[in-house]
């Protein structure tokens, strides 16, 4: 089995590469000597990205995880420049904050498409290539939502229980195969989106977590660095909740 500390193995992809936590994988992989694919919805987030980090192993693209062909000839990119995928952490995602009740169809749709569907379909881009060399890492942004559920937050706890779901199931059918599969479940990270949030909200999210603080950007980055190391190779399946004791499962 390849090791992924060859220099042909050390190509991630990040979906949802231009926004807080992604952004911040980004720069780590890449000080890990890693070749970058970042795939972002937002062009311009992503120029902003590149235009920061200025490496020759970056490779920017934009792409919406919620079709299909277009992760396909993202990650025919990806493969062209960079070569093929040893990790890929699906990071892509979006919250809405909606009285159940007032839930429309499109409302739910849309947010299963960006978090749970397109996860999917973006590992299943990548499956055939980690396959072929008999590696891969797949790390799967879940949510302390996803296990423990928020109030006013239905689709978004329901689709990040899905991925955890989703990453059991794959662990199982790839195990064999030498790729593993986790989930990294964060509690309420301070990225720009989650500052906005309304501030009752915030303080009530923070009155779970006996640490006394909000998790960091840090926080999630050192948890999937782990996972895509060889220090993590023997866990699969696993949800990893870096969450200051605010939930302990």
């Amino acid at each position: 089995m390849q090791k992924a500390n060859e220099t042909s193995s050390r190509v991630v992809v990040i979906t949802g590469a231009a926004g807080g936590i992604g952004k911040e994988l980004t720069r780590a992989f890449l000080a890990q000597d890693f070749k970058v694919g970042a795939m972002d919805l937002r062009e311009p987030a992503l120029k902003t990205l590149s235009d920061e980090l200025q490496s020759d192993r970056l490779l920017t693209i934009a792409m919406d995880v919620t079709k299909q062909q277009e992760i396909l000839d993202s990650f025919r990119q990806v493969i062209q420049r960079l070569g093929q995928p040893a990790v890929l952490v699906n990071v892509a995602g979006t919250n809405l904050v909606q009285d159940s009740l007032q839930m429309t169809e499109a409302d739910w749709n849309r947010i299963l498409a960006l978090n749970l569907t397109g996860t999917f379909f973006c590992t299943q881009a990548a499956l055939p290539y980690m396959l072929r060399r008999s590696y891969g890492r797949i790390i799967n942004l879940s949510s302390i939502f996803g296990i423990r559920g928020q109030a006013r937050q239905a689709v978004y706890s329901a689709s990040k229980a899905g991925v955890i779901g989703l990453t059991r199931a794959l662990a199982v059918e790839f195990a064999d195969k030498g790729i593993t599969v986790n989930a990294v479940a964060p509690v309420a990270t301070l990225t720009e989106r989650v500052r906005a949030l309304p501030k009752d909200f915030l303080n009530e999210q923070l009155s779970h977590i006996p640490m006394g603080r909000f998790g960091s950007t840090d926080d999630v980055v050192h948890t999937v660095l782990f996972l895509a190391s060889e220090g993590g190779s023997f866990y699969t399946g696993q949800t990893f909740s870096p969450n200051g004791g605010d939930t302990m499962p």
